[in-house]
């Protein structure tokens, strides 16, 4: 039995095969958004082919002109064939990042696929999230396909997170988060242990990560917020062991700020004349 996919049935399938990819390499396979890479780009020609095809099916074939063309051996178009053919048909349909991603994605897949590559995942990542949304975004321009009605029950979540910019980056800030806890282990003997991640004041997720580089000691894998009450700190003068939203910003005699605790402050001696 043979199995027969036309233009569009193969570019979903080589789509599936990406997102199964990405998920992969989203659970730690690195490796596998090697695969991922040629899947997509797979499914980005076949789909731009798919589109030039409603115009006339010929026009898949670099000389539609031919006297004879045998669909089962003749050469169709390559990428950036497509693209140019798409371009000339209304100016700048493909440009800007869009482009520029195209062609990072176009480059990738060739060095994969004749000699050695090599691949920034987190890179890889985001450029294939933002190029998944360029294409969407032409797709619905131009009223080719809906691809979310055709992608499989297994592969919809994430869909779902590539396709929205919002989504893809808090995803990938939890996942950021996540790493940062995993290479921290809190030490439950040790009483001055720190929490590694804690709930980011700004933004509300779950994010807020020890970092070296911050001025608290503390940075949001998602909005960048370095501050919050809960964040661990000690008191400039007496160096007692609280947390920030405890401390009081005090200048010195030489007008440095510092950042006093309740007694350090004189806020106890005040409170306790009060009473």
């Amino acid at each position: 039995m043979n199995h027969k996919l036309d233009l569009l049935e193969n570019a979903m399938d080589s789509l599936q095969e990406a997102l199964k990819k990405f998920e992969e390499g989203d659970g730690g396979d690195q490796k596998a958004y090697k695969f991922c890479v040629l899947h997509m780009a797979h499914f980005i020609e076949l789909i731009f082919k798919h589109h030039i095809t409603q115009k006339h099916p010929l026009l898949i074939y670099p000389n539609p002109f031919a006297a004879k063309i045998d669909p089962l051996t003749a050469k169709t178009i390559g990428l950036w064939d497509a693209v140019n053919f798409i371009n000339n048909e209304e100016k700048d349909a493909v440009a800007g990042d869009f482009k520029k991603d195209l062609e990072w994605l176009k480059k990738l897949r060739n060095d994969i696929e004749h000699h050695r590559f090599e691949m920034d995942v987190a890179t890889a990542r985001i450029t294939i999230g933002r190029l998944f949304r360029s294409l969407l975004e032409f797709l619905d321009y131009y009223d080719v396909v809906d691809v979310e009605k055709r992608i499989p029950e297994e592969t919809k979540a994430i869909f779902s997170i590539l396709s929205d910019e919002y989504q893809f980056k808090l995803h990938d800030a939890i996942r950021q988060a996540d790493e940062v806890e995993a290479a921290n282990p809190e030490d439950p003997h040790d009483p001055d242990s720190v929490p590694a991640r804690m709930e980011c004041e700004e933004c509300g997720n779950d994010t807020l990560v020890v970092n070296s580089e911050s001025s608290t000691g503390y940075r949001c894998t998602f909005c960048g917020n370095e501050d919050g009450d809960e964040v661990p700190a000690s008191c400039s003068n007496c160096g007692i062991k609280v947390t920030s939203g405890e401390l009081s910003a005090w200048h010195d005699e030489e007008d440095h700020l510092e950042y006093r605790c309740y007694y350090c402050s004189g806020q106890y001696a005040a409170d306790r004349d009060r009473d």
